[in-house]
Formats: structure tokens, sequence, C-alpha cells
């Protein structure tokens, strides 16, 4: 069973007490209801009574709205898309100011500690990535040079009967090789390290179009070479998630990528030209929410647009003043 609310209860209590005084003043007064004059002062004080229980409800609900707001706010609160904010009532009790004022301190502990976690996490991903990545280009990749030398070597000594054979697992041994290699650039580009962002964009694209055949263009109106590195990374993965979302999906016939700012604000558009999708037909897959995650470690959003037959556009926003945006 759902209790009252806290004015409920205490508007209860205060029109119990306004009754018990009038009742107490009606005894007290020893007025009659069987003359005129004691019927007429009885129901003025009844009324009066009444105006008293009406005028403190009205007050109480007056004095007890930021608190329902308060509780409204927490109610909507969610970390995964932070940035909302109670609004602190400018004419209230120094109590209600201050409670508001606590919430609103508390949900920015919050939201900074779940940053710096969250980034700690990335940073920790990509280093594992990295090494993994350097394990598969060092060692497996070595490993399987040799295992191509032996097999070159013994490719002139065998009888023909097996020269076929030796010459097909070679072909199978470069296969691997190369598969290798492209696991261990996707697991950490190099670029990115050694080059900086865009380079490491322009061999993603160069790398996407050998694959695919589709034409990818990268236009730069700025290198944001201001970015942390776990931004740096986060706009890499963005943009590598989004032309995955590409091949899949999209048949497409040519993609754009704008790296750039507006207003000072980091911005990553990834278009295409493919079929594109209806709105409300749109499911958040493992890949966008993917995205989504890694623009949130990084004090971003990412925000797709689409339309039927007119493509796609993903857009990653990186700003630290973008989450009080969000709540406005």
């Amino acid at each position: 069973m759902r209790k009252p609310t806290l004015a409920t209860q205490i508007l209860a209590i205060n029109a119990l007490l306004i009754v018990a005084t009038g009742a107490a003043a009606i005894a007290a007064a020893r007025l009659s209801w069987d003359d005129v004059v004691g019927r007429r002062q009885a129901l003025v004080l009844v009324a009066g009574i009444l105006g008293a229980v009406l005028v403190n409800g009205f007050v109480l609900r007056r004095r007890f709205a930021p608190l329902e707001k308060l509780i409204d706010v927490m109610e909507r609160i969610d970390l995964a898309t932070p940035g909302k904010r109670a609004d602190v009532p400018e004419a209230d009790s120094e109590d209600v100011i201050r409670l508001v004022q606590a919430f609103n301190r508390m949900l920015d502990r919050i939201e900074d500690e779940r940053s710096r976690t969250a980034a700690a996490v990335l940073q920790g991903q990509e280093a594992e990535r990295a090494r993994v990545a350097r394990d598969l280009h060092d060692e497996c990749n070595q490993a399987l040079t040799a295992v191509l030398l032996r097999l070159e070597a013994h490719v002139h000594d065998a009888p023909p009967a097996l020269e076929a054979e030796l010459r097909e697992t070679k072909s199978v041994a470069i296969t691997a090789m190369d598969e290798l290699l492209r696991l261990a650039r996707e697991l950490r580009p190099a670029a990115l390290d050694d080059h900086g962002l865009e380079a490491a964009l322009r061999t993603q694209l160069e790398r996407f179009s050998d694959a695919t055949g589709v034409p990818a263009v990268l236009r730069c109106y700025d290198p944001l070479t201001d970015l942390a590195d776990h931004e740096q990374t986060v706009v890499y993965r963005v943009v590598q998630e989004s032309l995955s979302n590409v091949t899949r999906h999209a048949n497409a016939t040519s993609v754009i990528v704008e790296v750039g700012r507006d207003h000072g604000r980091p911005v990553v558009r990834v278009v295409d030209d493919g079929v594109g999708f209806s709105p409300g037909d749109a499911t958040d897959g493992i890949g966008l929410v993917g995205m989504r995650e890694r623009a949130r470690l990084a004090r971003g959003r990412v925000r797709v647009a689409s339309q039927p037959g007119r493509g796609t556009a993903v857009e990653l926003r990186l700003d630290h003043d973008l989450w009080a945006e969000a709540a406005a």
C-alpha cells in the first residue's frame, strides 16, 4: 500500500490540530447551537477552521513544490545520459536550496568519477590491444616467416609429387601472415601512435577503399592535435565502427569523413550515400552501443541521422561542456 506524501502527512496533522483547537475554543466559549447568536458564532468559527486548513494546504503545496521537482529529477536521472541537473530555486528556504545544490554536487562527483574510471578502463583496453597486436606482429609473424623460409628451402629439394603440396602450404602460410597483420592493425593502429590521428584516419580509409572498392575521402579541416590520447582513440574507433557498418549494411558508393571543429568543439562526421534506414525501424546494435559508450568515455556523444534512400550520417562531438548542454 502506497504511503501518503510528507506534505499530505503534515497537512493532516495540522488539520487535526486546527480542528482540535477550534473544538476547544467552542467548548471554552460555551457556544450553544440552541440560540441564533451561538449558532452564528459557531459557524463563523467553523468557517475560520476550514479556511485555515485550506490556506495551510495551499502554503504547504507551495513550499513542498521544489522537493517534488527534485524527486522528479532524481527519478529521471540516468548516468548513461549525463548532464541532467535539478534547478536551484531562486526564492525559497535555505534548506531546500542547500538540498538541491548538494544533490547537484553529488551528481557532478558521480559523473566525474565515472568518467575517470571509464577513461582508465579504456586506456587499459587499448594497452592490452597494443600488447596483443605486438605479440601478433612480432612473435606469431616471425614464427610464420620461419615456416615460410623452411617451406621455400624444401620446395627446391622436394620430389615433384610433394612440390605442389608444399607450394599450397606456403600460400596458406602467406594468407595467415596477412590475416595476422590485418588483425594487429585493427587491434592497435601503429599510425595512431607514430603519426597522429589524421594519418591514422587516412590509412584507415585507404584500407577501407581497398577492401570494399568504395571511394572514401577524408576532409580534415582541423587535425585535432590537442586531443588527449584516449580521445584520439575514441575518434579512431568510432570512425572504424562506422566504416564497418557501411560495409555490412549501407551498400554505399561513396563515403566522406569530416574532421574539424564547430564553435571550438571537436566534431567528426562519417557520411555515406547508401540505402539508409528509417529512424523508427532502427535498433541500437552492439556497434552503435559501443560507439556511444566510447563517446561518453571522452565526455561526448554520438548522433546518427538517416533516411531511406538518402544515406546515413554518424556524428561524434567531443566537449567537456557538452553534458551541461544536454541537460538544457
